[in-house]
């Protein structure tokens, strides 16, 4: 029997983003001021009335360029499993899309619900949850270039049960999910 599914987690904003996003924000301002007051100042001045409609048009360059860095501020993880291999993507501003790691769920060591202060013991993570830090996964693999990986991840109960019989018995949660 084939298996396919696929997950979409969004990111949550961090304060450090949200401190970037007000950045941006207050930067677009000051660079269309700017512009506007040059634009002004230029047609006041014979000689110079030629680069005023210049500065004007820099205007709706700086809000174009504004909202496409913006954007590049949101971030999605997706989980896609098919049969026993699972892709995990990061998608940056719905318009990039980047492949993190692909897993051969046959090599897997352990999945479990990781508790508050427990770090996973692997020499790789990766990082692909919400960043809400609530119904937080870890599933160790053995990967050819990257040794052994932990993969934080917050799948949801449907993904989960399906990973559960994609993985080896000896890996296999045994509890109800």
């Amino acid at each position: 029997m084939d298996v396919f599914v696929e997950q979409l987690v969004v990111r949550k904003a961090d304060s450090r983003t949200n401190v970037l996003k007000i950045c941006l924000i207050c930067g677009m301002l000051s660079l269309c001021i700017f512009f506007i007051v040059t634009a002004l100042a230029f047609a006041s001045f014979p000689n110079l009335r030629t680069a005023s409609p210049i500065a004007f048009a820099a205007v709706p360059g700086v809000i174009w360029l504004g909202q496409y860095f913006f954007k590049g501020f949101s971030c999605e993880y997706e989980y896609i499993l098919t049969n026993r291999e699972l892709d995990v993507d990061k998608i940056v501003g719905k318009r990039k899309r980047k492949r993190l790691v692909t897993f051969d769920l046959s090599n897997a060591e352990k999945l479990d619900v990781l508790k508050e202060g427990d770090t996973p013991e692997a020499d790789v993570t990766v990082s692909a949850h919400d960043n809400s830090y609530t119904n937080m996964w870890v599933l160790t693999i053995k990967h050819d270039s990257y040794g052994k990986v932990a993969l934080l991840f917050n799948p949801n109960d449907d993904f989960v049960e399906k990973l559960n019989k994609s993985l080896p018995a000896k890996v296999r949660i045994k509890k109800s999910i």
